[in-house]
């Protein structure tokens, strides 16, 4: 057999949304799992073999086992290909001037700004589903700190916090949701008394936006549960805990206040960003789990 054969999955635990609802891997190819996590392997998918250890040392060690028999550099090419493709069409987003903010443009902004000795971490949910796909990493190690895949949220701010004393050397920033400061806002009084002072960049669209816009995909607009937050200006909440505060609603806005948290790290920055209202646009793409309810049906 092959290796072109074989399907190998590295450091993915094969769930709900990087499988599309569990269809894929489709079958037909064995299927070969890495993974640092022995706990993964055939929690929801059977591996043909199950290799346990650090992802980089698993493909070295294969790779070398294997020699020219996974030198594929047609498949190399077009995947360069495709990544070429997916800038062109990235960048027009990274630049755009729509108010309310587009949250490429506050990730693109990011970007050009955080240094590779800086740190983003993201929050669960509507913020680590988009700096997942549009934040790019500048050196190895860990530059970008997720919460996704752990059902949860609020671990943007104590996350940044947690990062800045680990590394008070290093500009941290942290990125959440509106709803994920609610349920820790008081970790800001945290911050500042212990000079963690990092900037928090809060994605304010005055919902739980992931859990909006999966509502609005799935039962149609206007049919919403307990998704709607009251309108809040995080940043007169920060300079009431003693912080710099800055609201942002033009995206021409973003580059100074971004360049402010970073090199004025005398106490905590929380800068909040006005986002987009509509549901339809809150996701920044379709989400596989997004499937549309009509009356009668029964989805599994």
């Amino acid at each position: 057999m092959a290796a072109s054969d074989c399907l190998l999955v590295i450091g993915c635990k094969l769930g709900e949304i990087a499988t599309k609802r569990f269809t894929l891997p489709a079958g037909g190819a064995p299927l070969i799992h890495l993974d640092i996590c022995p706990e993964e392997f055939g929690r929801t998918t059977r591996a043909d073999v199950s290799l346990w250890g650090d992802a980089l040392a698993g493909i070295q060690d294969l790779s070398a086992a294997l020699g020219a028999a996974v030198k594929r550099p047609d498949y190399v090419a077009e995947i360069a290909k495709l990544r070429e493709g997916w800038l062109a069409e990235a960048n027009k987003r990274y630049r755009s001037d729509e108010r309310p903010i587009d949250m490429a443009r506050l990730i693109g902004t990011l970007n050009r700004l955080l240094p590779a000795t800086g740190i983003l971490v993201a929050d669960g949910g509507f913020a680590a589903h988009w700096a997942g796909l549009f934040f790019d990493t500048k050196a190895p190690g860990r530059g970008f700190v997720a919460d996704r895949g752990l059902a949860s949220i609020g671990y943007g701010l104590p996350g940044a916090l947690g990062a800045q004393l680990a590394a008070p050397d290093a500009p941290v920033v942290g990125l959440t949701g509106d709803g994920g400061l609610n349920m820790v806002i008081g970790e800001i009084e945290t911050a500042k008394r212990t000079g963690a002072n990092f900037t928090l960049m809060v994605v304010n669209n005055a919902a739980s936006g992931y859990v909006k816009a999966l509502q609005h995909a799935m039962y149609g607009p206007g049919n919403y549960q307990s998704s709607d937050l009251v309108e809040t200006n995080y940043a007169d909440v920060a300079k009431a805990f003693g912080c710099r505060g800055i609201r942002i609603e033009d995206p021409a806005q973003l580059d100074g206040a971004v360049t402010t948290g970073l090199k004025e790290r005398d106490v905590p920055t929380v800068i909040d960003v006005v986002v987009t209202r509509d549901p339809a646009r809150m996701l920044p793409a379709a989400d596989n789990r997004a499937l549309q309810v009509k009356p009668g049906d029964r989805p599994v």
